[in-house]
């Protein structure tokens, strides 16, 4: 060997070694925040295109052949190479943060005192230029999030805005290696420095000791052999359902247009031939199951599908009948549903057992913007043909992971413009979402513009927000054209922003085998009935306005036709060959010409919309009286009086009753969950109340066995009736705890029996308050010595007599929540209101219900559904009794 090969040999062996001795900067070893911290390319995205993260923009007049070359030139290049440069870390004050991959952390297996030297290249480009180092702490059993370390260590970079690479070796903490492994964690967080900052991350690299090496070597061969975005899911032939995915129903299965409650039934026939008359009918139906009801008790995500009418065997019984109306299911993954009872299993193995179970057709990715390969490999394994679709605004590289994404709140351009995921890959869907908007229209124009598609989503987690007549109508008409064409509308053929005749009508034109179609949105601001399109002509093409059903009958110059129809805001043509004149087509005109013709006919009324008012809830009966000079036995006298009952708790999107006397303009400032991290206050008063006796502590165990052996009574529906029994009879370790696992029903006929009823909220409010507006029944500081808020189950009724309110009753907050008389309904959801909180609290979460201890000040909606799922093992009652007070 000659002393040249001999270097050149070495030098390659050395490359080879700093490459296998650190862990890469990349997707598939780093996982950014969120919108805080997220991957990016610093140099232009694309050059000769105006565009934002969502959206890239026509061409300028006269410049369409440049904007071509550069919009195709953009589709390839990013194609090609769909791994970003950098990391930009967008720290507003709280945290912005990137994680090691749970695989390659999990693989590290860092001991306490382990040490990790990272090799950071960053560029500050304003405000904070400081980085951070900690660990996250996870679960050893389920990989879950359960807590951090806290900022470790910090690396400062200069402030003069150039690239620089430093070093930091980061100690790992103690910690118990038993039950949590630690995960390195590097960016900027508000309990070391809350001032903003912005920053380019462009290299993290974690440099390996020979041990730590030999760890993670069996996943160098995960990392991607090349940038290029891959298209097996769209090329896959169980998947490929999800291109015509157009029409997605957001399906809260609290609503009661979904389940009939009298009857114990699902209604789908009923519900998806409504969905036909009003929306032209739904592809596919996201089945959401658990918030903002999860929280309450320690049911997990997974426990609100296994207690719906008929467990799983019923939802699979459902998900089969949808199936047969061609309708695909999705069900809700719920990320951050770390605090409620653990599954045993990582999250990726407990969804494929779930969804096999079902048979679902996709998984819906909330609060994500992006799935795993670990979640596709795992869901493979159980049931092929199942799709992902995220919450959020997914990066490119996702497009070959999730079929489907949200479209929500994407940051629209002046005029209409090419949906960016779409444009990369014509495949993937987006359902275009504005939640708490009255108006769809535009969201629909992006949607038909692009051949893409919408979600339908109207009760939103308790709050009914209807899509108007008119958004109703346009999506009847764009539903059937984009199913008709679909082929067209995912076909990379896609000729965008083609010129038009009148300024301010923009067009996309759709060329296929048979047919070319063009949508278009009008942005004049008038009905237009002139010339709009120019094409060229073969004697055998027919032109039909797909909009109307009507054909156009074109006026022909110099092989040219001028093609022109009545055109409102949006609008389709077609230019047809003879043979592209089949029964589909022809099916679609007729419904198309139907729908036109439905439009002239008044409608007296929209029933669809209608929603009644909360203010009030159900009636009370009153109960027989009660001589006050003979008070009921376990019973405290409440003497009324007049006050004002103040509430402040937070908004938690799903809202919550107006306060009485509060005018119909103004009862969405209640009734809405927007912004959901508000707080809503009520001042409900003053009024005036009855004397009452109410019972000293929560109906025991004991108790309600009385109640079982003097009725006999057996509810309609037994799914988790006094399951914390476990058999029958009662343990009697139990007998003086509260009872629970009985639904409001179960607690009504129990007070029946007892000549009782359950209290109004403002009772209740009162009883627990007294007359000094006090924030606690001992006072206005919290004292956890006075309740029962240690997370580990039901305490006996009489534990903590220094947690007596006013008048004198028990555990008034913490133990168990309590069932109020405070029914309501708004023709669509029906709730009542809990009240005094509990001894559980579901923490690592802002979407969880406030859990443990919670103040008189406070109450929390609860959304009803069926007794199997309204029963908890965190939910009690007490009673109150009527007092006569004339001699």
């Amino acid at each position: 060997m000659t002393r040249l090969s001999f270097l050149v040999l070495l030098l390659f062996a050395l490359r080879a070694s700093a490459i296998d001795s650190s862990i890469p900067f990349g997707r598939k070893t780093w996982v950014p925040d969120g919108d805080d911290a997220r991957w990016w390319r610093p140099s232009s995205e694309a050059k000769g295109l105006r565009m934002n993260a969502h959206y890239i923009a026509g061409p300028e007049p006269g410049k369409r052949e440049e904007w071509l070359r550069a919009l195709h030139a953009y589709r390839k290049t990013t194609r090609e190479n769909a791994e970003p440069d950098a990391v930009l870390l967008d720290f507003r004050g709280v945290r912005a943060w990137v994680r090691m991959d749970l695989d390659w952390s999990r693989a590290l297996a860092l001991r306490p005192g382990d040490s990790l030297t990272v090799e950071a290249t960053a560029r500050p480009l304003s405000g904070n230029h400081t980085l951070c180092f900690a660990f996250d702490w996870q679960d050893r059993q389920t990989n879950h999030w359960v807590g951090w370390s806290t900022v470790r260590a910090t690396l400062s970079f200069r402030e003069d805005g150039d690239r620089q690479t430093l070093q930091h070796t980061v100690r790992v903490p103690e910690f118990d290696p038993a039950t949590v492994w630690p995960r390195l964690i590097v960016g900027m967080d508000a309990t070391h420095d809350p001032t903003p900052g912005r920053m380019e991350l462009r290299s993290l690299r974690v440099l390996l000791s020979d041990e730590q090496r030999a760890r993670v070597d069996s996943l160098r061969g995960t990392l991607p052999q090349s940038t290029a975005l891959d298209d097996t899911i769209y090329r896959r032939s169980d998947l490929r359902w999800s291109s015509r995915d157009f029409v997605c129903h957001f399906t809260f299965l609290y609503d009661d247009s979904f389940y009939d409650r009298v009857r114990g039934r699902y209604r789908l026939k009923e519900f998806l031939d409504e969905g036909t008359r009003e929306f032209g009918g739904y592809d596919a139906l996201v089945l959401w199951q658990a918030y903002p009801r999860i929280g309450v008790d320690e049911r997990n995500q997974l426990d609100f599908y296994r207690d719906l009418p008929g467990g799983l065997r019923g939802v699979r019984r459902l998900v089969r009948q949808a199936h047969a109306r061609g309708v695909k299911i999705f069900l809700d993954y719920n990320p951050w549903d770390t605090g409620t009872r653990r599954e045993g299993k990582p999250d990726e193995e407990a969804l494929a057992d779930l969804i096999a179970a079902v048979e679902a057709d996709g998984l819906f990715l909330d609060t994500m913007s992006a799935g795993s390969a670990a979640l596709r490999r795992a869901i493979d394994a159980k049931r092929r043909g199942v799709v992902f679709e995220p919450e959020g605004h997914p990066a490119v590289d996702q497009l070959a992971v999730c079929n489907l994404s949200w479209a929500q709140w994407l940051q629209a351009l002046p005029e209409p413009a090419l949906l960016h995921l779409k444009w990369l890959q014509p495949r993937h869907t987006q359902h275009q979402i504005r939640r708490w908007n009255h108006s769809h229209a535009e969201e629909l124009e992006s949607a038909f513009f692009n051949g893409s598609g919408a979600l339908v989503w109207e009760n939103v987690f308790g709050t009914w927000n209807p899509w108007r007549i008119a958004d109703r109508a346009t999506l009847r008409r764009v539903a059937p054209i984009l199913r008709t064409f679909a082929s067209l509308f995912t076909s990379g053929a896609w000729d965008p922003c083609v010129p038009t005749l009148v300024n301010g009508v923009y067009a996309n034109r759709w060329p296929g085998k048979g047919a070319t179609v063009w949508t278009l949105v009008n942005r004049t601001g008038r009905a237009l009935q002139e010339r709009v399109l120019e094409v060229p002509h073969d004697k055998e093409t027919r032109y039909y306005d797909l909009w109307s059903g009507a054909p156009i009958q074109p006026e022909i110059l110099n092989g040219r036709a001028f093609l022109k129809w009545p055109l409102e805001r949006l609008g389709c043509v077609a230019a047809v060959d003879p043979g592209g004149v089949n029964s589909g087509l022809k099916r679609l005109l007729s419904r198309q010409h139907a729908e036109t013709a439905g439009r002239e006919t008044a409608r007296t009324g929209d029933a669809h919309s209608v929603a009644v008012s909360v203010i009030e809830p159900l009636p009370v009966e009153p109960t027989p009286l009660a001589d006050l000079e003979d008070p009921p036995a376990g019973m405290v006298f409440v003497p009324g009086g007049t006050f004002t009952m103040r509430l402040s708790h937070p908004r938690r999107e799903c809202g919550c009753y107006p306060d009485p006397g509060t005018p119909p303009e103004r009862w969405a400032e209640f009734l809405w969950g927007d912004p959901f991290n508000g707080a809503l206050e009520h001042d409900i008063g003053p009024m005036t109340l009855h004397p009452f006796f109410i019972d000293e502590t929560e109906v025991t165990n004991s108790e309600f066995k009385r109640f079982l052996e003097s009725t006999g009574y057996r509810p309609p529906h037994a799914e988790n009736f006094l399951k914390h029994w476990r058999s029958d009879p009662m343990p009697p370790e139990l007998a003086d705890h509260p009872v629970v696992y009985i639904d409001l029903d179960d607690a009504r006929a129990y007070a029946r029996w007892a000549g009782k009823r359950l209290p109004t909220e403002a009772e209740w409010h009162f009883a627990a308050q007294g007359t000094d507006g006090r924030k606690w029944p001992w006072g206005n500081e919290f004292d956890a010595s006075r309740c029962n808020d240690k997370g580990k189950g039901t305490t006996p009724v009489k534990s903590y007599p220094e947690g007596r309110s006013p008048f004198g009753c028990y555990d008034m907050v913490g133990n168990v929540w309590e069932w109020t008389e405070s029914e309501r309904s708004d023709g669509h959801t029906r709730f009542c209101v809990l009240r005094g909180g509990s001894y559980f609290e579901a923490k690592g979460s802002i979407w969880y219900v406030p859990g443990g201890p919670q103040p008189i000040t406070s109450h929390a909606k609860f959304l009803l559904m069926w007794p199997g799922l309204d029963r908890c093992s965190t939910v009690g009652f007490r009673c109150v009794k009527d007092v006569k007070t004339e001699p």
